[in-house]
C-alpha cells in the first residue's frame, strides 16, 4: 500500500483550514449587508421627511386659502345684515348684528340678523342661503364678537371674528393670512402654545 501524501493525511485539519478561509468571507458579506441596510434606512428616512414636508406645505397652502375664503364670506354676510339694520333704523348708519349674549362670543351658527317685528334670520344656518363656514381641522369654530354698537362713546370697541389653533402648521396658516392682509384688520397673537386670529370688521380706538 502506498502511503498517503501529506496534503491528504489529515482531513480534519483540512476542513478546519477551509473553515478559517471562509470565515473572513462570511464576515465581509455580513458587514456589507448591514451597511446596505443602514444606507437603505437612511434613504427611507430622508424620503419620509421630504414627503412629510411636502404634505405639510400643501396643508398650509390649502388651509390658508380656506380660512381666507371663510373670513371673506363671513364679512359679506355680516355686512349685508348691517346694511339692512341701518336701513330699518332709517339713519343709513352701519349697525352690526348683536351678540347673542353680551358677556360671551357668539358661535356663528347662533348669529342672527334682527328683522324688527319679523323673526330673526340665522346668518349661517341656511336660512339666508348661507351655511356655517368651517375652518380646517384643528382650528376652533369661528366666533363673533360685537362691542361696537354697545360700548359707550369714546371707549374702545370692535366687531370681529375669531379662531384659534394650537399646532405649528395651523399657526403658519394664520400668520400667512395676517402677512397678506391689507391694513390692520387681521391680527394674530400667540400665548401658551395657542395662536389666535382676530379678523376685524370694524374697530374704534378709545380716546
Amino acid at each position: 500500500m502506498f502511503a498517503r501524501s501529506a496534503k491528504h493525511a489529515d482531513p480534519v485539519r483540512r476542513r478546519r483550514r477551509f473553515g478559517r478561509m471562509r470565515a473572513p468571507a462570511r464576515g465581509f458579506i455580513l458587514g456589507y449587508i448591514l451597511f446596505a441596510l443602514t444606507v437603505l434606512g437612511i434613504v427611507v428616512a430622508v424620503l419620509t421627511r421630504i414627503n412629510d414636508a411636502e404634505a405639510e406645505t400643501k396643508w398650509v397652502a390649502d388651509g390658508t386659502v380656506r380660512v381666507r375664503d371663510n373670513l371673506q364670506n363671513i364679512r359679506v354676510q355680516v355686512l349685508t345684515c348691517s346694511a339692512l339694520l341701518g336701513s330699518a333704523e332709517g339713519s343709513g348708519d352701519i349697525m352690526f348684528p348683536p351678540q347673542k349674549t353680551s358677556s360671551t362670543p357668539t358661535p356663528l351658527n347662533e348669529l342672527v340678523c334682527p328683522q324688527g317685528s319679523l323673526p330673526a334670520i340665522g346668518l349661517f344656518n341656511g336660512s339666508a342661503g348661507v351655511f356655517l363656514p368651517t375652518p380646517p381641522q384643528g382650528f376652533s369654530p369661528y366666533v363673533y364678537v360685537n362691542t361696537y354698537d354697545t360700548a359707550p362713546a369714546g371707549q374702545a370697541a370692535a366687531v370681529y371674528v375669531e379662531t384659534t389653533v394650537s399646532s405649528p402648521p395651523g399657526a403658519a396658516v394664520l400668520n400667512r393670512i395676517a402677512r397678506s392682509a391689507a391694513g390692520p384688520d387681521t391680527v394674530v397673537s400667540a400665548a401658551n402654545g395657542v395662536t389666535t386670529l382676530r379678523y376685524y370688521l370694524a374697530k374704534r380706538d378709545g380716546t
